[in-house]
């Protein structure tokens, strides 16, 4: 089942509405992107009023106000519409009740291929023959120890597999012999020893309806605001010379803002470069930071198309960047570039998203 968006929302998606207070009074449904009549209190979805004043220049109620007081719904009532508990749109087949906030975030993901822990790990399943329908060898542990039951046998075999695993992984040498600590799950001692450090995109840190797929590595916004919405890698650096790359998503409609981070604690909804802890490089060929206006000419465009690399040199501490090989030279310099954490970033608006490739080594281009 799916709603018409040109109307309200199907009142047998709200178990727990009552009353009528949130109805439209053009299609009596629960309004959808509500507006209201500052005069008469009257609410009405945005696609509703929209079409009764291209052809009425009144409200539908007649309160004798001219349409300049037909506005979006208050901050304190609009806290309560994103409050309502609703159905997913597809509730045949989902039994979950969200939030009103929550509900695209949802349904953007609802119905496609999920990890099996997807609460857990967020992450989506696009191989079609991913039989398994885990995401990574960390989910298959999960669902192999939910399996165990609480067999303290069966789990130890599980995790000793896990472990002897990634420690071939890390190192074709090792083996297992009891020593946990063989493992390299450290990002700080993987950038001590001058190893690339494979990341993908923080679930757990990003701004409102972007959608973090692929194992991590893609991520997407799309939605009718026009601000910057941010999203961070889920390591950080702490020494030592780092790359990786974001691969230009087609779909993309306006520029990214592509850089780096020194703080981790800030509003995602937002550009992280709009602040003096923020540096990054402009899809319009600009660099940014700490405004969200202005900025020096660097670099070429880039948007729908190409691969962008980043460098991040902690040692001379030096950000530069690259376009399909081609070297824009160093865009930032800081002695603050020298001490970690620092974390990747990108921003995102509107209509926009990218590929992350992590974990390569450092081209020749960024060494000279």
């Amino acid at each position: 089942m799916v709603d018409v968006q040109e109307f309200g929302f199907d009142k047998e998606r709200f178990p727990k509405l009552s009353d009528e207070s949130f109805d439209c009074v053009i299609c009596s449904e629960v309004v959808r992107n509500p507006k209201e009549c500052t005069g008469c209190g009257s609410l009405f979805c945005t696609p509703c009023i929209n079409s009764w004043l291209s052809k009425r220049k009144e409200c539908p109620n007649r309160c004798n106000l001219n349409t300049e007081h037909i506005k979006p719904i208050g901050k304190a009532l609009l806290r309560m519409y994103n409050e309502l508990d609703i159905k997913c749109v597809h509730y045949d087949k989902c039994n979950k009740l969200l939030k009103l906030s929550d509900l695209e975030q949802h349904e953007k993901i609802c119905q496609l291929p999920q990890c099996q822990n997807f609460e857990l790990c967020g992450n989506l399943i696009r191989d079609e023959n991913n039989k398994s329908q885990v995401c990574s060898a960390e989910c298959n542990l999960i669902t192999n120890l939910k399996k165990a039951n609480g067999d303290l046998n069966v789990m130890y075999k599980e995790l000793q597999g896990f472990l002897g695993s990634a420690i071939q992984e890390s190192s074709p040498q090792a083996s297992l012999n009891g020593n946990v600590s063989l493992v390299k799950t450290s990002s700080f001692q993987q950038g001590q020893q001058g190893e690339p450090i494979p990341f993908k995109w923080d679930q757990k840190f990003c701004g409102t309806n972007i959608v973090i797929s692929d194992y991590g590595s893609h991520a997407y916004l799309k939605e009718s605001s026009y601000i910057f919405k941010t999203v961070i890698g889920d390591q950080p650096f702490y020494e030592g010379v780092h790359y990786w790359e974001i691969h230009a998503d087609p779909r993309t409609e306006n520029e990214l803002k592509i850089g780096i981070s020194l703080k981790k604690d800030f509003e995602p909804n937002s550009a992280f470069c709009d602040f003096d802890f923020g540096f990054a490089y402009y899809g319009l060929g600009q660099l940014r930071h700490g405004s969200n206006a202005n900025g020096n000419a660097y670099g070429k465009k880039f948007k729908k198309e190409g691969a962008l690399g980043i460098c991040l040199n902690m040692t001379k501490g030096t950000l530069s960047f690259s376009l399909d090989g081609n070297y824009f030279g160093v865009a930032f310099q800081s002695e603050q570039f020298k001490k970690g954490p620092i974390w990747p970033a990108v921003a995102l608006l509107h209509s926009a998203g990218c590929k992350l490739v992590s974990g390569k080594p450092v081209p020749q281009i960024f060494l000279k």
